[in-house]
């Protein structure tokens, strides 16, 4: 095999496995904030063209959805939400994350009870987790 084509193929087959990465790239941290009922600061998909203050998030669980992908359950009590800033339950894409980091903060009571009941990956009707990977 010449160079000049096995560079086009390492550089194919890298480029297609880059979605996976930026998914997981923040699975460790996101499941030590789980583990740990940790706080986290979240920056996510168009949350900065909107003019969003980053998201503050009580992480209760990672797992992994029917199509694959990567998602975060939390009680989320800063950020806006399709203009709107209030507390509440929030199901995240990995894929959608931009940054996110551990900062300093407590579950409140809220937050406490619905991590306390679990999620069985579902909103609504629509059951969209096949597995649970961390909480």
């Amino acid at each position: 095999m010449n160079s000049r084509y096995a560079s086009i193929v390492l550089f194919v087959s890298g480029t297609a496995l880059t979605p996976a990465f930026a998914q997981s790239e923040h699975e460790a941290l996101l499941c030590e904030a789980a583990e740990t009922n940790r706080v986290i600061e979240l920056v996510y998909d168009k949350d900065v063209s909107k003019g969003c203050e980053p998201r503050i998030v009580d992480v209760h669980e990672v797992g992994i959805g029917n199509n694959g992908q990567l998602y975060l359950h939390g009680w989320q009590t800063r950020g806006c939400t399709k203009g709107r800033d209030f507390a509440a339950e929030r199901i995240f894409r990995f894929d959608k994350i931009k940054s996110v980091q551990m900062i300093d903060g407590d579950f409140d009571e809220k937050s406490q009870s619905i991590k306390a009941e679990g999620w069985d990956g579902c909103i609504g009707n629509n059951c969209f987790i096949a597995e649970n990977i961390c909480e």
